[in-house]
């Protein structure tokens, strides 16, 4: 009943709602865009970096987000806390349309943005005053065809610590570095170096101006800091290569590096682990008790091998060791064994009365030369890890 009054109420009021977990997993929605279980970051990206506020919310609190623009709407979002039946903790976020007027006034200041840039680069009496101020957040200079800077606005020589003499006459490519090995101007991401000495990311729009032949004379460059766009693609990046339970390296990023190796043309091995009878502390503990078994199995295995190797947990309770390229058998089998002895020994203490006891069964691959791909090999192996008693 509750769900039908939630989906009438947000259908009325063109509102979208998205219940979401802890670990950022989608548990209900009315937005067709968005899958069960699926990571809502994917669909927000607005939301990463935003983890740990998002986490420490508290019942009387929310987390607002005005004018997100998205599928050419634009949105407020709120996000708060709740409480299920059984005191588990959720999160639910609510995207409001904002209605034509709010959209018409957005498209109408870009519109008048765009009309005064071209009415007041016309105008010469006046071009220099709004070279200025088209935006004091970003960095403005004109440009010769050689590349050498003619002028400079007051963010450069605020950026770099320098007059716009010093800057004058010295090539664009002093300050701005592509990311491209090149001194020209092709690349749009530029890199420069900042007063304190640190390395900021700019994206640059180069506007050619031309006479009234229509040849060009000179360019003007305007750029805008996008580090935080690269610090954005880190996070995605990381959270597409790990598992959200342990914190390891995922199937993606063992196959990943398996390529890696074949690539390199190298003889390498890894062991397959998983846990025996898995299921049972499933269904004894529940999802909870498993999910503090597989922590703790992944645990064990990173402090029984060397750092050089790599620990990653594939699926459920499948897990594997990937050894350095020319780790010897010897090494390789002595650290399973100690491995399947250190999980007999190490049981998991789950509560004060409950103690779970654990094994795992292994299975050890020694690549050589041949014509395997990454997910064939992965697959063979899994294949020899389920005949191993």
């Amino acid at each position: 009943m509750y769900n039908n009054l939630l989906n009438i109420l947000c259908s009325k009021n063109d509102i979208t709602y998205i219940i979401f977990t802890p670990a950022f997993k989608v548990m209900q929605s009315n937005s067709d865009a968005l899958e069960s279980k699926s990571d809502l970051r994917e669909y927000l990206w607005e939301l990463v970096g935003l983890e740990e506020k998002i986490e420490a919310l508290k019942e009387d609190e929310k987390i607002s987000l005005p004018m997100i623009h998205k599928d050419n709407n634009f949105y407020d979002l709120d996000i708060s806390l709740f409480l299920d039946k059984t005191s588990q903790k959720l999160f639910l976020a609510t995207l409001q349309t904002k209605n034509d007027t709010t959209q018409n006034y957005a498209d109408s200041i870009k519109e008048m943005n765009k009309k005064t840039l071209i009415y007041e680069l016309s105008d010469e009496k006046n071009e220099h005053l709004y070279y200025q101020q088209i935006n004091k957040r970003l960095f403005v200079l004109h440009v010769d065809l050689d590349g050498i800077i003619t002028q400079v606005n007051d963010v450069c020589c605020h950026f770099f610590n320098l007059t716009s003499d010093n800057m004058e006459g010295e090539h664009f490519s002093k300050f701005f570095h592509p990311q491209k090995a090149s001194s020209s101007m092709e690349s749009h991401i530029f890199v420069a170096q900042n007063s304190f000495g640190n390395n900021l990311f700019f994206h640059a729009d180069i506007i050619p101006l031309t006479n009234n032949n229509k040849q060009v004379t000179h360019n003007i460059i305007i750029a805008q800091d996008v580090s935080y766009l690269k610090q954005i693609n880190k996070e995605l990046e990381y959270v597409s290569y790990h598992d959200a339970l342990t914190g390891l390296p995922n199937q993606d990023y063992f196959l990943k590096s398996l390529d890696n190796y074949l690539q390199q043309n190298s003889n390498f091995a890894f062991c397959l682990l998983n846990i025996n009878n898995f299921s049972t502390v499933n269904e004894e503990y529940g999802a909870h008790g498993g999910d503090m078994l597989l922590k703790h199995f992944s645990e064990l295995i990173s402090n029984v091998c060397e750092k050089n190797d790599t620990v990653m947990r594939l699926r459920a309770d499948l897990f594997v060791l990937l050894f350095e390229i020319d780790k010897t058998k010897e090494y390789i089998g002595s650290t399973v064994d100690i491995l399947l002895q250190t999980c007999v020994n190490t049981p998991l203490p789950y509560t004060k009365e409950d103690i779970i006891t654990f094994s795992c069964r292994a299975y050890i691959y020694h690549h050589q030369d041949n014509q395997l791909l990454s997910h064939e090999i992965l697959n063979y192996a899994k294949k020899e890890l389920q005949r191993v008693r």
